[in-house]
């Protein structure tokens, strides 16, 4: 399985934290930012998911803002397997099946199990010939992944985390004090791989210092681990991303 169920639900039920949360001045700045995530990534209404310290590939990002499709929600019975044939099929757009069986190194028939469960799924679409590939609405399923690193003073360290969180987001910030953030927000760190940076001020207001440049997702394995962990704990209510 991909992950265990999230850890808790605090500091309030819009974030699904997926670790133990260790409370010191990083946590203080992450609720700060975690209360403006309406207002500074508001857009057109659609399905949303915010949770902290997301286990996703060899890295844990701070804050994972996400929008997503409802058809995502099918995901919830998928494994990291699944995930890995959701992103192979992402990457080549259609396989037989043998081929994918040969890619997840699985014999046939376990393979065959695992694509007629995401078939049904609508996930994938298969034609007589057993070639799969991915539905329209699985191929845009996380329309937007907004990935936030939280530090307080250690801004190089927050960068390096936030650069490779750019391999599954398609935009990526660092939120810092507003001290910090406006003192280092040019440095090349930032400029190079179009990092966003946000300002926190003690009495919790957020401003968006830099910009985050928006790119593609390039690891989809990852992007579908995310699907499949939002399908266990998304929330069925609308909110604004």
């Amino acid at each position: 399985m991909l992950a265990s169920p999230p850890f808790s639900m605090q500091p309030s039920s819009a974030v699904t934290y997926f670790r133990a949360r260790r409370f010191g001045p990083e946590a203080v700045i992450e609720d700060r930012v975690a209360a403006q995530i309406p207002v500074l990534f508001n857009g057109r209404r659609q399905y949303s998911w915010t949770a902290g310290s997301v286990p996703l590939g060899a890295g844990v990002p701070d804050l994972v803002i996400a929008a997503y499709k409802p058809l995502a929600l099918a995901l919830a019975d998928a494994d990291l397997s699944d995930a890995q044939i959701l992103g192979y099929l992402r990457a080549v757009r259609s396989a037989r099946l043998e081929t994918i069986a040969e890619r997840m190194q699985v014999p046939s028939k376990a393979a065959r199990r695992r694509l007629h469960r995401l078939v049904e799924a609508r996930a994938l679409r298969v034609t007589s010939e057993e070639i799969f590939s991915l539905t329209a609405g699985c191929r845009d399923l996380l329309p937007e992944i907004i990935t936030i690193e939280v530090k307080v003073g250690n801004w190089q360290r927050a960068a390096d985390q936030a650069r490779r969180n750019r391999i599954f987001s398609h935009r990526s910030f660092v939120a810092l004090p507003l001290g910090v953030a406006e003192r280092v927000s040019d440095r090349t760190e930032f400029k190079r791989p179009g990092l966003g940076v946000l300002g926190v001020t003690d009495d919790g207001a957020v401003t968006v210092i830099r910009a985050a440049r928006r790119g593609r997702p390039v690891v989809w394995a990852y992007y579908y681990q995310l699907a499949t962990l939002i399908a266990r704990s998304a929330p069925s209510t609308k909110h604004a991303v």
